[in-house]
């Protein structure tokens, strides 16, 4: 069964702001005041994982959250990348930077998060009838 675009948007928005701006407080706190994120970041995550989970049905619910944050990772991944060669860095400095970012998000608990809330927003996925709907018997009110 396939997820309206609605409840596509609606899981992407919960699932990334939450653990970006988690790994940002967290970051922020040990930088001093800088802002040591990719601000782009959450606008592609929302994007890349409504169309996933528009081209993709939901399997079962550690499944899905299991390839939701692997797709998120690898975009934060890309991001951080991305950010680096804009900043100017060397191709080499902006990988290898990019993975020391992406340890700290294993060790901030944001790629944990991401995934609780996978899992936590799995039942607006899939749709479901209301109880009682599926037996064909009469509507309880």
């Amino acid at each position: 069964m396939i997820t309206p675009w609605r409840r596509a948007v609606e899981y992407a928005a919960v699932v990334t702001l939450p653990s970006w701006l988690w790994g940002v407080a967290v970051l922020n706190v040990g930088a001093g005041g800088e802002w040591p994120a990719e601000p782009l970041f959450p606008l592609v995550a929302v994007a890349v994982l409504t169309v996933v989970r528009k081209a993709l049905p939901a399997l079962s619910r550690w499944r899905t959250a299991t390839i939701d944050t692997s797709v998120y990772a690898v975009v934060y991944l890309l991001s951080l990348v991305a950010s680096g060669l804009w900043a100017g860095d060397g191709p080499a400095d902006a990988v290898d930077w990019a993975f020391v970012m992406m340890t700290v998000a294993l060790l901030d608990l944001q790629f944990l998060m991401a995934l609780g809330l996978c899992a936590w927003r799995y039942d607006r996925l899939v749709p479901t009838a209301p109880s009682g709907r599926l037996s064909g018997g009469p509507r309880v009110v």
